[in-house]
């Protein structure tokens, strides 16, 4: 039998108020006299009949219409008191009637990082806290550890982890997330509560620190937290002080070649026109916002094409927001629309960890990231392309920007943007969305891996010649790689850099120093233009 549980926050009581309001349920008595097992509700959903069954109407003759096909979905919810705790057990569409702003955020896992064995988990799902990507799930063939799960600790988000359980007496396997599901052969209801007695004493213990201790590096908070609306409103409060505190990435990636330029939507009335989402420009267009609207809520952000269409779906401006913010000694981040609490260790370690990289931005002293004229630059499609050929151009680099090395017809490499005669591999990079700074740690990392390559070498011989003839290309020992990052946030990089950019570019710059590389950093001036007023609303982006 599986078993699917909830843990209700402090607080709730074993009734219907922990049920939401529109649910239709009834009230079931018992068999079993147990005073931990306060109330059981029974759920029926609307009949209908299934859709695919209409669909098939038109291959066969299947009489649609009659009441013997309809389905009602069935569930049911028992709540048992443990303690101070209530804990609420579903069964078929049961857990959709649970009120969500009840649910124990995390409980399932806990459970599962203190009661599975370590060598022998079977999935997890995960998702990169630096961009709003899909979820990933990963699945073993056959039990294994988590290294062979392949996360990245302190990077990914993991929302959910399955595998055998430790003690085969109290479940066979065990999976959880918000929720836990367990694994009970030929068990017997009527024991339902020291069962939930047993899963609050292994979400109590502490051991998922032996094997699992990241999961306190980085926690989600729900949006019914009460914390969330006082984090908001301090970088609302940030916002309307003009603060570069805040800065803003678009959450989703989309056709970057298709933009023209943003729209800021300010309460439903106001729409002004952007060339980046970046702090400048947001901060000019939010000192017309009405100061009764909150400008993470009331502010919607449209991608627009040249023809003033939408590409990609609006956003409230709280998507676009990354922050960090302090309140009550706990330091709390905001990325893409999600809000975390993230341990004092570990933020003391990642910024030990970047200040440690040398800064080479006075000695490179790269030209500006001027948005609106790479914007209409047309020596490259992006202003990124642009901005390489153009410095290329004017310090005498060599430009390997969209020049691959081919391993294959499935295996292409870019060495670097700019090689300079000091043997100085730029990687270069606008921190001007969430996945640009994984495109470019990935870029570094690919490329130092590759060096020994016979390919490799050949194109960078050929770079090289054309800025130091008869000169042999640089060697290993004397090749750094520097992580160029163009950013309008004031301060040395390793300051003003997001918190989980930092966690990027710290892991980043220790899988190339593996790998026999100097590795620096230098941060370009981003120059943004102002914020325009739009008189009249284009109706693809209303």
């Amino acid at each position: 039998m599986w078993l699917t549980i909830y843990l209700l926050r402090n607080g709730a009581v074993a009734d219907q108020s922990v049920l939401r309001s529109k649910a239709t349920v009834t009230n079931l008595s018992f068999r079993v006299d147990d005073p931990k097992i306060r109330n059981a509700f029974f759920l029926q959903g609307e009949s209908v009949v299934p859709k695919w069954l209409k669909d098939l109407e038109s291959l066969v003759v299947a009489n649609s219409s009659s009441a013997e096909y309809e389905r009602a979905s069935l569930g049911a919810v028992v709540l048992v008191e443990s303690g101070d705790r209530v804990v609420a057990v579903t069964f078929g569409t049961g857990f959709l009637a649970i009120e969500p702003s009840w649910i124990e955020r995390g409980f399932g896992l806990r459970v599962v990082a203190n009661g599975v064995s370590a060598r022998r988990l079977r999935g997890v799902q995960t998702r990169v806290i630096a961009s709003n990507s899909r979820d990933q799930y990963t699945l073993l063939p056959v039990d294994g550890e988590l290294a062979d799960l392949r996360i990245e600790v302190d990077e990914d988000w993991l929302r959910q982890m399955s595998g055998k359980a430790t003690d085969q007496d109290f479940a066979s396997t065990i999976a959880g997330a918000d929720s836990l599901r367990i694994a009970v052969p030929k068990f017997d209801l009527s024991r339902l509560s020291s069962k939930i007695d047993k899963v609050l004493e292994i979400y109590s213990l502490d051991d998922y620190k032996e094997h699992f201790s990241f999961l306190d590096q980085i926690v989600p908070l729900d949006k019914s937290n009460p914390v969330v609306e006082v984090l908001d409103n301090a970088v609302g409060e940030l916002l309307r002080d003009g603060s570069t505190d805040v800065s803003f990435a678009p959450p989703d990636p989309f056709d970057m070649e298709a933009l023209d330029h943003y729209e800021l939507v300010l309460g439903h009335k106001d729409r002004y026109s952007i060339p980046d989402v970046d702090h400048t420009s947001v901060i000019e267009a939010i000192d017309a916002l009405s100061p009764e609207k909150s400008p993470l809520e009331d502010v919607m952000v449209y991608a627009v094409d040249a023809d003033g269409s939408a590409i990609q779906r609006g956003s409230r401006l709280k998507a676009y927001a990354r922050a960090e913010v302090s309140h009550e000694g706990n330091n709390y981040l905001l990325s893409s629309g999600l809000w975390f609490e993230v341990e004092k260790n570990f933020v003391k370690k990642i910024n030990a960890d970047l200040s440690d990289v040398e800064d080479i931005t006075n000695d490179l002293n790269l030209p500006p990231w001027v948005s609106e004229f790479l914007k209409e630059d047309e020596k490259d499609k992006t202003k990124e392309g642009s901005y390489n050929i153009i410095t290329a151009e004017d310090r005498k680099y060599a430009l390997l920007d969209k020049n691959l090395v081919v391993f294959s017809q499935y295996e292409r490499l870019e060495i670097c943007d700019l090689l300079t005669p000091d043997a100085e591999l730029l990687c270069v990079k606008a921190a001007t969305d969430s996945s640009s700074l994984s495109h470019l740690v990935a870029q570094v990392e690919n490329s130092a891996r590759a060096w020994e390559d016979e390919l490799y070498q050949a194109k960078l011989a050929e770079a090289w010649g054309k800025i130091c003839p008869g000169q042999a290309a640089p060697a290993r020992s004397n090749a750094k790689f520097v992580l160029a990052i163009a950013t309008d946030r004031p301060g040395s990089l390793s300051e003003s850099l997001f918190f989980f950019a930092k966690v990027q570019v710290a892991h980043c710059v220790k899988a190339v120093r593996r790998a026999g590389f100097k590795v620096a950093l230098a941060r370009i001036e981003v120059e943004s233009g102002p914020a325009t007023k739009v008189e009249k609303e284009s109706s693809e982006t209303k």
